[in-house]
């Protein structure tokens, strides 16, 4: 998995305690994108380096201009990169990994009050956007809903995740 975290250059305190962070990388750049210096941290093989990872993106959430892709996909959002990031590295103690994340699934369905049965799904993450499209009477197949759930949830990364 191919994390890469842009880093707005700033000379202020916050900018830089996270431009630092950015700098512990595994691989570290400056660049100029769209005429603004930006710092780049790249982590080529998570989950090595996830515990920094985590804490990047979780320091640059409030940091404005601050943005990340996972295998060449822009992350809409830097506090969902977090929470999946997080529960990513919470399995990695897991013997089993994709029953973790079938009860975390499981879990997360009775809060919301979905019916696990009629929409089994491997991922919490993917919930949201299944229930959506049922609400929606999506013209979607649904035999594809799943691929596309996981497309609007940002997670089809995830190794973990089992395609049924």
């Amino acid at each position: 998995m191919h994390l890469v975290v842009h880093i707005p250059y700033q000379t202020d305190e916050e900018s830089s305690r996270i431009l630092s962070l950015a700098r512990r990388a595994p691989s570290f750049t400056m660049e100029w994108v769209n005429d603004q210096k930006m710092a780049i941290a790249i982590f080529t093989s998570l989950p090595v380096g996830i515990g920094l990872a985590l804490q990047l993106v979780g320091e640059a959430i409030e940091l404005s201009g601050a943005w990340a892709s996972i295998d060449s996909k822009r992350i809409s959002s830097l506090a969902k990169l977090w929470q999946r990031l997080n529960c990513y590295r919470d399995s990695l103690n897991e013997p089993d990994r994709q029953r973790y994340c079938l009860e975390k699934a499981a879990f997360f369905n009775t809060l919301v009050g979905c019916e696990g049965q009629r929409c089994p799904v491997s991922c919490q993450f993917i919930c949201a956007p299944c229930m959506r499209m049922t609400q929606d009477e999506s013209a979607i197949d649904v035999e594809n809903r799943f691929g596309v759930a996981v497309e609007l949830a940002e997670i089809a990364w995830c190794p973990n995740l089992g395609m049924p």
